[in-house]
């Protein structure tokens, strides 16, 4: 359970003398102290004054903590919208949802609030010390933008003390421009292994093959259905040993605890198929000497032989927010959902929102 620590608001106006055009100490009150109506949870009228500076000439007016200049929602009902948001609810949702609180806000309102705080959070991920993660997790997914589309690569530190290392505008198919990126990040948090899925433009990133691990239950879930498309065919056709071959291999697929090696049972299917040139027993073939290829490129660590924690911070931090809208106008939005997300974890159970609101 992480606790939210919302920004306060007080009812006391403290006089404060420093212009804020010029710096000038000696400001002058301009006016009584007036009471005007703001939206909150807990009050309904904040004190505020004029002040004017004797060497420039201007004026400004003194507020107290807890609501910006020109805004009629004080901090703490803006962290609130946000905090809603992020927990699921729509921008429409949460603008009906804080009636019942007795305070107000549109949908367009809680939309710029969820943008600023994504842009501090982002701010702050990235001027705080990089972490260091001994396996790196890698992998993208598209985002939608109004009139085109975008590619955005997670970076994830997995196992413990891991979290998201960052999240950069970049295409899988730019194949450039993954591998330069993947390499700095390596570099910049130390991490010893790379983990991702079976695409291609992951390959060559490390010298040490023994450095590139492939993600456990992706690999299964590709293969096993391969297996399971093949054994359907194969039952339709009624070939007989095509299906006692699948079943075998789904079996092996899915088999506890998995063989660090090549198993015989697979190297010898693979030499049944070997000569295999169409219909479905190429097919059988091609999808054995695959497995056969990547068997011993499968991570086997104890600890987390998956990338399911990067898979997962897609998942929840942007990709269950980007089905339910049309596309974004800007990066910056598409970017202020991830960073926001890992922020609202916390640290030790606890998020300051006071920072990014």
């Amino acid at each position: 359970m992480v606790h939210y620590i919302l920004p306060s608001v007080e009812g006391v106006l403290k006089l404060e003398r420093h212009c804020p055009h010029c710096g000038c100490p000696n400001g002058r009150i301009h006016s009584a102290v007036h009471h005007r109506p703001i939206s909150d949870t807990k009050m309904s009228m904040v004190p505020q004054r004029r002040m004017s500076c004797p060497r420039c000439g201007n004026t400004w007016t003194l507020r107290p903590e807890g609501i910006r200049a020109g805004c009629h929602r004080t901090r703490r009902l803006i962290g609130i919208g946000v905090v809603l948001y992020m927990l699921g609810l729509s921008y429409r949702n949460v603008q009906q949802f804080l009636p019942l609180l007795g305070c107000r806000g549109s949908k367009s309102s809680i939309e710029r609030d969820v943008t600023d705080a994504g842009v501090q959070a982002s701010a702050l991920h990235r001027q705080a010390p990089r972490m260091r993660v001994r396996v790196l997790g890698v992998d993208g997914t598209g985002a939608a933008m109004a009139g085109r589309d975008a590619g955005l690569l997670f970076f994830v530190g997995l196992g413990s003390g891991g979290g998201l290392v960052g999240v950069q505008p970049i295409h899988e198919e730019e194949t450039d421009k993954v591998r330069r990126h993947v390499r700095r990040v390596m570099a910049e948090v130390g991490a010893r292994e790379l983990r991702t899925d079976e695409h291609s433009v992951y390959e060559g990133i490390v010298d040490d093959p023994q450095e590139h691990r492939l993600c456990l239950t992706h690999w299964r879930k590709s293969k096993g259905k391969r297996a399971y498309d093949i054994l359907k065919q194969a039952v339709a056709e009624e070939a007989q040993l095509e299906v006692q071959a699948m079943q075998e291999l789904l079996d092996l697929l899915r088999r506890q605890p998995r063989s660090p090696t090549v198993p015989e049972e697979l190297e010898r299917m693979g030499r049944r198929y070997i000569n295999a040139r169409r219909g479905l027993p190429w097919k059988v073939n091609q999808l054995l000497q695959h497995i056969e290829r990547t068997w011993e490129k499968v991570s086997d660590d104890p600890q987390d032989s998956t990338n399911n924690t990067t898979e997962r911070m897609i998942g929840l931090s942007f990709k269950i927010r980007s089905k339910t809208m049309r596309g974004f106008k800007s990066m910056s939005k598409v970017l202020a959902h991830p960073y926001l997300w890992a922020y609202l974890q916390g640290k030790t159970g606890l998020c300051d929102l006071r920072s990014v609101i």
